[in-house]
């Protein structure tokens, strides 16, 4: 449209200078007053002078909208090159992160995976990794990421599994509190935090508490974190306090995790199982 606009005016300023200037040749040649005709020339000049600024006008606005539509196609482009280096700088400290666990850790072999699916809304919470029984992955496997503690495998599929995560209603892990080593069972009963159980009133523990897996454990390798302490409520009923934990991963941004290839010695399960059947 105003492309348009700007190539009419142009058209028209020039045939309306052009027919300015004839006129004022024709108006000089009838007059002869030079006095008069001095005057004719300044009233000419001032109308073709006026014409040019009209005309400009559409020419200089399509100009403007020009450069407004470049300047927001490049504005667009920085903004696109702006969101991939963030993009790449928080890989990058992804990437520094899982280096450091990895040396922490190379005690234990690691199959990597990527969350490609998960449910935080439901009393049985999961992820779905994209790695199966092709990779290695067996039911009760560990998972884990850089921050702490994931969950545990509960089905594979070949190329596929589904693990269970620390907000599952039937999740259960033995963990110790770091600090003072008092032994104790980690669930979870809904909401925000996660729940130590078997904890006596008279134990040692802190808010602030680092709680981690316990050797007790006969799914999880022992040291690994769960969380900080972020409550506790001595004033309830029995023996026991209510201690509750704010996780150490966020499941709301995961993206990658480990799963341990840990299994956990068969003969003191047999042992252990026998003894709860008597």
């Amino acid at each position: 449209m105003f492309k348009i606009l700007s190539q009419i005016s142009q058209h028209l300023r020039e045939y309306l200078t052009f027919s300015a200037l004839v006129l004022v040749s024709l108006i000089l040649l009838s007059v002869g007053n030079s006095s008069k005709s001095h005057l004719v020339a300044q009233i000419a000049v001032e109308v073709v002078g006026v014409t040019k600024s009209i005309t400009n006008i559409f020419s200089n606005f399509y100009d403007i909208q020009d450069e407004n539509r470049k300047l927001r196609k490049t504005n667009i482009l920085l903004l696109s090159e702006l969101s991939q280096l963030r993009e790449e700088k928080l890989e990058n400290i992804r990437l520094r992160r899982l280096l450091g666990f990895k040396e922490k850790t190379n005690n234990y072999e690691f199959i990597p995976a990527d969350v490609v699916g998960k449910t935080l809304v439901s009393p049985y919470n999961y992820i779905i990794l994209n790695a199966g029984s092709n990779e290695g992955v067996e039911v009760n496997m560990p998972v884990i990421s850089e921050s702490g503690v994931v969950g545990k495998i509960m089905k594979v599929g070949k190329n596929y599994s589904v693990a269970m995560i620390l907000y599952h209603k039937d999740f259960r892990a033995s963990v110790k509190i770091q600090r003072t080593r008092v032994d104790g069972i980690l669930g979870w009963e809904g909401g925000e935090f996660l729940s130590v159980f078997n904890v006596s009133k008279t134990m040692d523990v802190e808010v602030g508490d680092v709680v981690i897996t316990s050797e007790y454990s006969t799914i999880f390798p022992p040291g690994f974190e769960i969380g900080v302490v972020a409550e506790i409520d001595n004033s309830v009923a029995g023996l026991f306090k209510v201690i509750k934990v704010k996780p150490a991963v966020d499941f709301t941004k995961i993206e990658e995790v480990f799963i341990i290839k840990y299994k956990s010695d068969l003969e003191r399960e047999k042992i252990e199982q026998d003894l709860l059947e008597k």
